[in-house]
Order: structure tokens, then sequence, then C-alpha cells
């Protein structure tokens, strides 16, 4: 061997290429003196080799084991730096966990939404009206006595039978009134109530808004009403001067040959709804005729009269 390559003897230094590793000394054993962990790329793996290429220590695998084994300190050393990590991990997680459980502590104490708490009613700041509100009418006038004798007269004149229909409450009333006398037969039907707030009513719920959706309900189902009913379309119309909002509808009928036409007005004041009906017989029987005019327009004086006594 040249002079610089034997035992005990200090290598020239020389410059290395560009890019050139160091070369591994035959007779290194792998393993730093200065105790320090090696680096992943010169791991394990590497291993010191004796006279012929025989390697030195035990063989690896599965059963290799740190104990007995020269320079096995590495080793050692690699297995405490990853318990010393699994241990950083698991305090990791369980700071993260305790973070957790406090943000959703002060979630549900902020929200006032704990799991177990008794529940509340809705705040006024909710929107949602459960009281009659100002201006609201609580009920409504008994039916049969809200239709005067004058009128009975002059739209059903002659002996008439008087139904109550009352629904037993102050916020709901109903009353018929029939004329059944050649060539007369006639019907006046009377109803009135008064809407109270509920949670299915839109809008904010109110009395008004629950008496709104009736109104609606009403006029849909004279316009289109349910085929399975049978019923006729009605002719729309409207009605000036009546509550809040108000308007009428023409129905013509052909029951057992006959023909009965019949106008219905109703009328929305407030949180109350008015429903009157009034039909007469045009032909048929020995029955009628009936103008038109005339259902209408007692229709509409029967609503102003339910109308008066609910003001």
């Amino acid at each position: 061997m040249p002079a610089g390559g034997r035992r005990g003897q200090q290598d020239e230094p020389r410059r290395r290429a560009r890019g050139e590793r160091p070369r591994a000394d035959a007779f290194d054993d792998g393993f730093d003196d200065s105790g320090e962990e090696l680096p992943p790329w010169a791991g394990l793996g590497i291993r010191p080799v004796g006279p012929g290429g025989r390697p030195i220590g035990p063989p690896r695998g599965p059963a290799d084991t740190d104990a007995g084994r020269p320079g096995g300190g590495g080793v050692r050393l690699g297995r405490r730096a990853a318990t010393r990590a699994r241990k950083g991990r698991r305090k990791v997680l369980a700071v993260a966990g305790a973070g957790v459980i406090v943000l959703a502590v002060l979630a549900l104490w902020a929200t006032n939404t704990w799991p177990f708490a008794t529940s509340k009613p809705a705040p006024a700041s909710s929107g949602l009206v459960t009281t009659f509100q100002k201006g609201e009418i609580h009920s409504v006038p008994n039916a049969c006595t809200a239709i005067s004798s004058t009128l009975l007269g002059q739209y059903l004149p002659g002996k008439v039978n008087k139904v109550s229909n009352s629904a037993g409450s102050a916020t709901q009333s109903q009353c018929t009134w029939t004329l059944d006398a050649k060539p007369n037969f006639r019907v006046l039907t009377v109803s009135s109530q008064a809407y109270a707030p509920s949670l299915l009513a839109t809008g904010n719920g109110s009395a008004t808004f629950s008496a709104i959706d009736a109104y609606g309900q009403l006029m849909q189902a004279l316009q289109n009403p349910p085929k399975k009913s049978k019923l006729p379309k009605a002719q729309m119309g409207t009605a000036v001067g009546l509550g809040t909002v108000a308007f009428t509808a023409l129905q013509v009928f052909h029951p057992a040959g006959a023909v009965t036409h019949e106008v219905t007005v109703v009328v929305r004041f407030r949180n109350v709804i008015i429903d009157v009906t009034m039909q007469g017989q045009e032909r048929g029987g020995g029955f009628g005729p009936v103008p038109d005019a005339t259902l209408r327009a007692a229709a509409l004086a029967a609503a102003h009269e339910v109308l008066a006594g609910i003001r």
C-alpha cells in the first residue's frame, strides 16, 4: 500500500471533486464515537465486515436484538428517539383534545344551548307573536242576531226557517235562514270567526296573519276547487268598502235537472273573517227565476250588517 494508506500514518489532505462523497473506511464500525445518533441515510443497513467480506456481529432480522451486540448503542438511541416522538405526539393530541372541549363548552355557554337544559319560551326578539295585538278582535257577535229582520224580509220574503250552527264559542258563530215557498227557494248563510295567534300561520304567527291565511284558502277553494269535489269554478269579483279586503264569487250548480246560483262574499277585517252565501234556485221543480244581482245584493248587505256588529 502507498505510504499515505498505511495504518498509523495520517492521510495527506487533498481536494475532493464537487459532488464526490467521502470514502468510507473499510475498518469503520459504522458508529460515531461522539455518541450522537446516525442520520437516517447512514442507517443500520451499513454493516461492518471482517476479512473475506464476512459480516461482523449477529445477522439482522426480526429476531435481531441490541443485547450483547457490539455497537448496538445506535439502535438503542434510535428507539429512544422514536419513543420520545410517540410521547410528544400523545401530548400534542391531549392538548388539542382539551382545547376542543374548552371551545365546545364556551360555545354552549355563549349560545345558551346546554344539552340537558330546560326549554324556554321564544324571546321577543325572535319575531313570533303568541298573544293578541293592539286592535285585534277577541270575539264575534251571534250570527243569528247580527242580521236584521228588515234584511230578511227584503231578500227572503215569506216564512223562513232559521237554523243556528253556532260553534259554542265566542270566537266563531254561524246561522242559516231558508225560504222554501214556491216560486222562491233561497238560502242565506252567515258565519264569522275571530282568529287567534298560531305557530302554523305565516308571517309572525299573529292573529291577523292567521286570518290572512284563511282568507287566501277560501279564495283558492272558489277559484280552483279540488277535482274530487266536482264543484264548479267561481266567477270572481270585487267588493269595495268592506273591511280590510273583500271579494265576491258566483257559482252555478246543476243538481238533478235544476239550476241553482250561489253568490259568496268573503270579508277580512283585521283578524276576523266574515263568510256570507246567498243561494237561489233559478229554475226547475216550479222554482225561480232569481236574478244574480238580487243574490249579490243580499250577500253584500248581510256582510255589512255582520261587520257593523264586530266594530
